[in-house]
């Protein structure tokens, strides 16, 4: 057998649902008829992609990058700041992101697509840590090596 894993923009869909449906949608609340779009494509699973909590540091870099901005309004001409909600892969915790449904709201999903047969599948790649995560710790250079040549 040749599983075959359907990849979702975790945050992209629900702000799809959320405009079909006017209303706030998180994983909690998912229409079925969501989850069943999902399972209606044949797969055996579903990577839900960038479910972790997003970092408002990357968000600030970010909406400081001439370049990035360029293109976020070459892509989206009425693009404001207020609208970037960050990278999936400059993740601040991993945790669910609140504007997902938490924790919470990732068990309904899970709940959800284990109903229709199907697997869930995340990610947890450690170097997509944002500067504001609690993992980065800045270097503090010691003063004493300053000059000295590496043999």
């Amino acid at each position: 057998m040749h599983p075959v894993i359907y990849e979702s923009n975790a945050w992209a869909w629900l702000q799809e649902l959320r405009d079909k449906y006017d209303r706030s949608v998180t994983f909690a609340n998912t229409p079925r008829e969501g989850w069943d779009s999902i399972a209606d494509l044949r797969v055996n699973a579903v990577w839900l992609m960038g479910v972790w909590e997003r970092s408002p540091a990357g968000v600030g870099i970010a909406n400081q990058n001439k370049g990035l901005l360029e293109d976020f309004r070459r892509a989206l001409p009425d693009f404001r700041l207020e609208e970037n909600v960050g990278s999936p892969y400059c993740v601040r915790r991993y945790v669910v992101d609140e504007h997902l449904g938490g924790v919470e709201g990732l068990a309904v999903a899970r709940s959800e697509l284990a109903r229709r047969g199907l697997k869930l599948i995340l990610d947890f790649v450690p170097n997509h840590v944002a500067p504001d995560h609690p993992w980065v710790v800045p270097i503090i250079l010691n003063t004493s090596f300053r000059g000295r040549s590496r043999r």
